[in-house]
């Protein structure tokens, strides 16, 4: 088959009166003939049956010469099912006799016996973008390929984010095919300058981009990613000497969840593009539209949780679950607990929303805010004459308190000084494996603790790896046992052993030890038989409000 550039196709595709424009047929027979790659149709037996002109260019052979004669001649490839799974490479002679590197896909055609050859220059294809400098659609896909080989290899994801210029269409109209260009450039390097070093970005054709993120990836990360870019696009840019608001929108495809190849993953993320495009200018959107909801749930959780924690005393109150004595069951002290008083979920425990406040980092904000409501109910207790006012009280804050550099640059040993409280009925509970990752680096800090008569906890012991020689150098008199590993007595393989060997090594350091999330009566029967200095969990009693807990006390008494 052979084309004139200036007139209608002759050849097997020529449409009937000629003329190219008035008919489908030979608009396809043009575009296949024009194709910058190499085309070939090669039938079940392997004979060459029709080639386009770039493809006798790269092989360095006529049509007429290959026409009916079998493929491997001038092609060394595979015409294997299995071969259509990915680009490979080869080498090949030009017409100079120089060697040149070419990829090559081959895919088979709807009646299953045909194969379509597909050949590109491997200089290239891995030649960057003339326009913007990025890397050419064909680096891309190669990366992608190997992005999902190398997942499927180690166990992990990626993602492809798909950018589309808004209303790209009409800007060379507005602005001139210049200037638009010049635009095109711009939102390039803002896409640079935003996604991270180790992401891939590509221009995939005229105002469209493709970034591919690899491991980690999550939801969230990549939801905080778009976004990011979506307001990195809100300064104006430079049209000829004028400024000019651009929009993107994104879709965004996760491997191996959303497809599973490249072509798959590619189309994806092209469908949430379009209905990111759809729903209004500067969005973006998921193709899996369960997590996009579930996302967009999460997001009006943290607005709402962050509305909360700038006003605490209207939203959370402090309950008191009391520790007891494993013999007599007397209450030897207390924990302080803080609960959300959620508008529409109701009453929410700390697991629920504890872990959005630490990753918004408002954790710390919030501990102050229950330090300072537990002191002020000691005082209160203290004034009133309570026999509560006589308990210890173990208030869990997180690790990061013992910085330095927190919101409102008050070391945590200048906050409860400035509290003038005495403060000797009060223990810090820390995440043990925190405290003693971190404790050498703060140990002037948590020294500057003791004579404030406040005593340090080590918590959540038992199911993390922990190293007890760093936790022994450090000032702490208490440790609690995981409600983890609490849970498992009796039921999981060890547990049991586990327990009795975590008490011994407290024991054996001078550290009294405290189980909690004692459930069952089972559970308290193995407790009793380990040297533990309180229990606590709801077979006891559980968390009360000030009033419930006044008479719960008194009744034990």
């Amino acid at each position: 088959m052979a084309v004139d550039a200036s007139g209608p196709p002759s050849g097997p595709f020529s449409p009937p009166g000629g003329r190219v424009a008035a008919h489908p047929m030979g608009q396809s027979a043009l575009a296949f003939e024009r194709a910058p790659v190499g085309l070939a149709v090669v039938d079940g037996r392997g004979l060459l049956q029709i080639a386009n002109l770039r493809f006798c260019a790269l092989t360095g052979r006529s049509l007429k010469a290959m026409r009916g004669r079998p493929i491997a001649e001038p092609l060394p490839v595979a015409l294997a099912d299995e071969a259509s799974s990915a680009w490979h490479t080869l080498e090949l002679d030009d017409p100079s006799g120089v060697a040149r590197e070419l990829l090559v896909i081959v895919q088979p055609l709807d009646d299953g016996k045909s194969r379509l050859l597909t050949l590109v220059a491997l200089d290239e294809a891995m030649a960057g973008d003339a326009l913007t400098g990025l890397a050419s659609a064909w680096l891309f896909r190669d990366r992608l390929v190997h992005a999902m080989e190398r997942a499927d290899r180690l166990d992990q994801g990626l993602a492809l984010l798909v950018i589309e210029l808004d209303g790209h269409v009409a800007l060379p109209g507005r602005v001139g095919p210049a200037v638009a260009r010049g635009l095109e450039r711009q939102v390039s390097r803002r896409i640079e300058q935003t996604f991270r070093g180790e992401d891939s970005v590509a221009r995939l054709g005229w105002a469209r981009w493709g970034v591919l993120i690899e491991h980690p990836v999550s939801p969230q990360s990549l939801q905080v990613a778009a976004q990011r870019f979506l307001e990195a696009m809100d300064a104006p840019f430079d049209a000829a000497d004028r400024p000019l608001l651009l929009t993107t929108s994104i879709g965004i495809a996760r491997y191996p969840e959303d497809g599973e190849d490249d072509e798959e993953l590619m189309a994806r993320a092209a469908e949430a593009l379009s209905r990111a495009g759809k729903a209004g200018p500067g969005r973006h959107d998921f193709f899996d539209v369960r997590l996009r909801r579930h996302l967009e749930e999460q997001e009006a959780f943290r607005r709402q949780l962050l509305e909360a924690l700038l006003a605490p005393g209207k939203h959370f109150h402090i309950v008191y679950q009391p520790q007891v004595d494993p013999l007599g069951g007397t209450c030897q002290g207390l924990e302080a607990l803080v609960r959300w008083q959620h508008p529409r979920r109701g009453l929410l425990h700390p697991r629920d929303f504890l872990p959005e406040a630490a990753a918004m980092g408002q954790l710390i904000r919030l501990d102050r805010w229950v330090l300072e409501r537990v002191i002020l109910q000691h005082r209160q207790w203290r004034e009133e004459g309570s026999p509560l006012a006589s308990l210890g009280v173990s208030v869990n804050i997180d690790v990061a308190m013992l910085e330095q550099s927190v919101f409102d640059s008050r070391p945590l040993d200048h906050f409860l000084r400035q509290q003038g409280e005495d403060l000797s009925w009060l223990s810090l509970e820390i995440e043990g494996a925190g405290l003693a990752a971190r404790g050498e680096a703060h140990a002037h800090l948590l020294k500057r603790l003791g004579p404030l008569g406040v005593r340090l906890v080590a918590d959540e012991l038992g199911c993390d790896p922990l190293d007890l020689f760093q936790l022994s150098a450090l000032p702490v008199g208490r440790a609690k046992v995981s409600r983890r590993l609490v849970s498992g007595l009796g039921r999981r393989p060890n547990a049991d052993r586990t327990l009795v060997a975590l008490a011994s090594c407290l024991a054996a350091l001078g550290v009294q030890a405290v189980v909690v999330g004692v459930e069952t009566q089972a559970q308290l029967e193995v407790v009793r038989g380990l040297d533990f200095a309180a229990m606590q969990g709801n077979l006891f009693s559980p968390p009360l409000g000030v009033a419930e807990l006044a008479t719960w006390h008194a009744a034990q008494a």
